[in-house]
Parts: C-alpha cells; structure tokens; sequence
C-alpha cells in the first residue's frame, strides 16, 4: 500500500472517530471496513480514545459567566433563522449540514461539561461517604457517642450514597448522549415550534433500523409543576407516548427516547404540555412538530 493511500485510510478512520465524517467519503469508509479487519480494529480504539477526552482533565464546574454566553449564542443562532419551506427530499435527507454539525458540537460540549460537573460532585460526596464511615466506626468502637448521634450519621451516609447513586446513574445518561449525538452515521430530524410565536426547537439523533433515539430540545419555558412535556411517535394510525421531560432555566433538556420498534417505521414525532398526571385538570397543547 503506498503511503499516501494509508495517509488517506487514516484520515477516513479519524474523521469517523470524531463525527466529522463528509458525506461523500461515507462509502469509501463502508468499504474499508468490510475490507479490513486491522482498519475495524482501529477505528474502535480510535473512537475509544475520542470517548474519553472529556475525561482526561480536572473536574471543574463552569463559571456561570461561560453558560450564560453560550446560551447568548444560541438564542441568537435562533434569532438569525427564519423559516423557510423546504422540499421534502431536503427534509428527509439524513446527513448533517454544516449548521447542523455546529449545533451538534455545542451539544456535545455542553454534555461534556455537565458530566466533568458532575464528576466533581461523586469525588466530593465520596470523600464525605469516607469520613461519614470513619467517624460511624470511630462511634462503635468506642460507644462514646448516642444512638441519636449513630442514627443521625446513619441517616446521612444513606443519603449520601443515594446521591451518589443517582449522579452515577446520570453520569451513564450524559455519557450515553454524548457517545450517541457524535457517533459517525447518524441522521438527525427537526422538530419546529407549532405556534409562530414560540422560540423552540428540537433536534432528534436516530440510526436506521434502530429503536432508540436521541432528541435535545432549547428554548422551550420550564413549567410548572403539575405539567409535563411529553414526546410522541405517529405511524399515521397509532400514537405513542415516548417519554416525558422537563427543562431547566434556560429552556434546554435532552430525552433518550425507546421505541416499541424501529424509530424510522414512524413518520411524525410531535411535543405536547400536558398534565403531570391523568387525575390532574388542563389541556393538551402541542408544542413541537417534526416528520422522520
């Protein structure tokens, strides 16, 4: 092989680590795949190492001043975008424009940010677990202190390990997401504000032939607590509750969505606000709407 066709098969394995595959060289890499074993095996590592280098730094929480920009550009993003009717072979197309590409990589850097947060967080509440641990020990050994003050402390690493337990369980849903929204290959839909006055927009992630999906929303208002947004999936005779979600203060919020099959046997995706439970009075107002 002469080097400059290995320097390409290189640049193929690593533009698809990072997700910035070009269209036009999809099937150049399909078919290297199929042909080369060593080029598989590459490519996993590759897409191994690119999985943990948002890990490879300090935990650190970002200065409020850094979100508060980032959600600034967005907002303006938003502003600048004015609808315009499109073709459907241009909506059905499931590879990702440049806009879309810059989108997605201000989601991916978002999620990566949450996650180091909330690293940072399990670090600090493990070291707590220890010295709650240490100080329940130091109690029974030496049966100086109550049983109000054991039950007390008692009480505490319960919680601490729940919290912890739950930030774990997050930590997998923002490592799922990022892992998903970046991997090569994967076809996005837009999901577009039902009413003309509603700044709000989703993004849906999805592979063909798969049931799960991925749909990261901003600019929606948060609700109040007896409210809830839920997402739908239409085959043109069925709809189906997919998952309800909430959105912090700046309107963004992310759904793994699992389907009852394939995601693209579906043909329409919409978002409702609806009640936060059956018993609960209020309308159902759609919100969002997208086809697939």
């Amino acid at each position: 092989m002469h080097d400059s066709d290995r320097e390409h098969e290189q640049s193929l394995l690593a533009a698809a680590a990072l997700g910035s595959l070009d269209p036009s060289d999809l099937a150049a890499l399909e078919q290297l795949l199929n042909t080369s074993p060593t080029a598989r095996a590459e490519l996993q590592q590759l897409r191994e190492t690119v999985a943990l280098l948002p890990y490879a730094a300090a935990p650190a929480t970002p200065p409020a001043h850094v979100r508060a920009r980032l959600m600034e550009r967005i907002a303006a993003d938003q502003a600048q975008r004015a609808p315009v009717a499109r073709p459907a072979s241009s909506r059905r197309a499931g590879w990702l424009a440049p806009a879309m590409v810059a989108v997605l990589a201000v989601v991916v850097l978002f999620l990566g940010g949450l996650t180091l947060s909330l690293q940072g967080q399990v670090a600090t509440l493990a070291e707590t677990n220890q010295q709650l641990l240490a100080a329940v020990s130091d109690l029974r050994q030496t049966m100086a202190a109550s049983e109000a003050q054991q039950a007390q402390l008692a009480a505490q690493l319960t919680r601490s390990e729940q919290q912890i337990a739950r930030l774990n369980e997050q930590i997998a849903h923002e490592r799922l997401l990022v892992s998903f929204v970046s991997a090569p290959g994967v076809a996005t839909r837009e999901l577009r504000p039902a009413k003309a006055n509603l700044a709000a927009r989703g993004e849906m992630y999805m592979y063909p032939g798969e049931s799960q999906a991925v749909v990261v929303f901003s600019g929606l208002p948060p609700l109040q607590p007896d409210r809830v947004y839920r997402f739908w999936l239409s085959d043109g005779v069925q709809r189906i509750a997919a998952g309800t979600f909430q959105v912090d203060a700046a309107g963004l919020a992310t759904l793994v969505v699992n389907a009852p099959r394939e995601v693209n046997a579906f043909t329409e995706v919409m978002v409702t606000v609806e009640p936060a439970t059956d018993a609960a009075p209020g309308e159902v107002e759609v919100i969002l709407t997208g086809t697939l």
